[in-house]
């Protein structure tokens, strides 16, 4: 077993994907299994999208949004089959490191260490019994229906997916294969993102702190206190580099199919009567807006806590310092100018302000469909 399967940072989180064969695995029959059923069901849904297009604009808007969602998760778990050894070095960089600051860290440090792990052991809790939740919502959830329903609809050529015995061996394959697989690659792989970016910003905490200790009246201590600090500051910007390479892709797809599924959402719910399918639609809604603004909240907390190790290596008495210690320091606030910024795709800063202006174009496309309907 892994050390960083143990590790109380990530709680279950990363068991999940070494239980289902996505990283730390050698062999690739528990990988196959887990991309195959939803590959099998992706395409029979784009089946039925494209058979049912002209058929209800409504139903179809709905569709397009769990194809979009299923999109997303198929998108990562090609990062997972891809780049499995990169996650295992990643897992085990931040391992190694999390012990350090438990047993050598300031004092200060290691209780905001617990506190973290506090919050993301209940951010795991409650992970727990979302996916719980979502796996009996998607059981009931057809049932609730008068005429045969599977949770996602699909179509294959030649078999009639309504009729015994398809009708029953496909709505048993999508609750208790499917649907766990879809909250495995949405719930603990944002769960993963989001410890990641609470990390690396408790690291950047950490050298503040190590960078206004830094008292000692002798200039070559001093200097060398200070470049202990630069190299630090360097593996916290190499770790947020691994970080942004297994990830970028996933946050890209994220702005990309977000404005459209939230659009596809609020076009549905503009055109159904059902409480029932109200209240579904509803949950999306709360649900997809609340994931992307926790991740973009997190990573616009680290590019926010990158820009004060300017400020700490300011209040070193660099002025007590000899001549190189002064270019070091005009050197480490120089470089803290450009704030660590996630970027989705390597293209789009993931702050609040483009959470703000993903919701303004989401708002636009319904608009936008809205009208078209209207006419």
């Amino acid at each position: 077993m892994t050390n960083y399967e143990n590790l109380p940072l990530y709680a279950v989180n990363v068991k999940v994907f070494v239980k289902v064969g996505l990283i730390d695995s050698i062999g690739w029959t528990k990988r196959f299994l887990f991309c195959l059923i939803p590959i099998i069901t992706y395409v029979g849904q784009i089946i039925h999208i494209f058979k049912s297009w002209n058929e209800d604009m409504g139903e179809t808007s709905m569709n397009l949004h769990i194809l979009l969602l299923k999109t997303h998760c198929l998108v990562r778990l090609w990062l997972m089959v891809k780049k499995p050894k990169d996650f295992e070095r990643f897992f085990q960089c931040v391992e190694q490191w999390y012990r350090d600051i438990e047993r050598n860290g300031d004092p200060q440090m290691v209780g905001t260490l617990k506190e973290i792990t506090k919050r993301t052991q209940l951010l795991s809790k409650m992970t727990i019994y979302v996916a719980a939740g979502g796996t009996i919502a998607a059981f009931f959830y057809p049932l609730s229906f008068d005429r045969r329903k599977h949770m996602i609809t699909v179509q294959y050529p030649f078999v009639d997916a309504l009729q015994t015995p398809f009708f029953e061996f496909l709505f048993l394959l999508q609750v208790l294969c499917l649907a766990p697989i879809i909250l495995v690659l949405t719930l603990p792989f944002t769960n993963i993102y989001l410890i990641s970016l609470m990390f690396g910003e408790l690291v950047l905490k950490d050298l503040c702190v190590k960078l206004r200790n830094i008292r000692s009246e002798n200039e070559e201590t001093m200097l060398q206190e200070f470049k202990k600090c630069i190299a630090y500051h360097q593996k916290i910007i190499a770790l947020c580099d691994d970080l942004q390479d297994l990830l970028s892709m996933d946050g890209f797809f994220h702005v990309a199919l977000f404005g459209m599924m939230l659009c596809m959402l609020l076009f549905f719910l503009s055109m159904i009567h059902d409480l029932r399918l109200i209240l579904t639609i509803l949950t999306f809604v709360s649900y997809t807006t609340y994931m992307l603004f926790t991740t973009y909240y997190y990573a616009n907390n680290l590019a926010t806590e990158s820009l004060e190790v300017a400020n700490a290596a300011y209040d070193t008495p660099w002025y007590r310092g000899n001549l190189e210690m002064r270019k070091c320091v005009i050197t480490m606030i120089a470089r803290c100018q450009k704030p660590l910024q996630m970027k989705a795709g390597g293209l789009y800063p993931m702050t609040m302000e483009t959470f703000q202006a993903i919701l303004r174009v989401s708002y636009s496309y319904f608009s936008l469909l809205q009208g078209l309907s209207q006419q």
